[in-house]
């Protein structure tokens, strides 16, 4: 249930990140369209030329937010800053624009404690021939419980429904 445009824009940043040996889990609007709800990111109220945008939750340690930095170098950001950052497991929440879209990076979700759980527990699918893990549905509703933004909410009814009728279908 993505759309054609952000499935390219994830494929390039997932052949990437894979090619890193990154561990990470898709998240956000990208695993609400996947799911079913099919809603515009609320990025294009910021900036009108953003078609999309990606949030990603990474496994928080060192040795992986440093992949992800040779990641984001292969993806033409500049990376001077974060090659010299402390890295903080709870903290360190990384931005990037791109020229089309905009990537988060994520080491925690508010509601979810174990990424490493939560990764077990993700749905996974194939992408450009590499698999993708994408937050459960269940832990997706979690997350969006604690955040409680208005858009939160009225995502958690929708995929409640949206459950609810996959359960029926099983």
């Amino acid at each position: 249930m993505i759309s054609d445009d952000i499935l390219e824009y994830l494929r390039r940043i997932c052949i990437v990140l894979h090619r890193h040996k990154v561990t990470y889990l898709i998240v956000g609007g990208v695993a609400v369209n996947h799911y079913g709800l099919q809603r515009v990111s609320g990025i294009s109220n910021y900036n009108q030329s953003l078609k999309a945008d990606l949030d990603f939750w990474y496994q928080p340690t060192i040795s992986n937010f440093n992949k992800l930095v040779d990641a984001l170098t292969d993806l033409d950001v500049d990376t001077n800053d974060l090659q010299k950052l402390v890295f903080d497991p709870k903290k360190t929440f990384l931005k990037i624009p791109h020229k089309e879209f905009h990537t988060d990076f994520l080491p925690a979700l508010d509601g979810l404690d174990s990424f490493n759980d939560c990764k077990q527990k993700a749905e996974k699918i194939n992408l450009a021939n590499i698999e993708i893990y994408i937050l459960s549905l269940d832990d997706l509703i979690l997350n969006k419980k604690f955040v409680n933004r208005e858009i939160d909410r009225n995502d958690i009814s929708q995929l409640r429904k949206l459950k609810k009728r996959r359960g029926k279908r099983i």
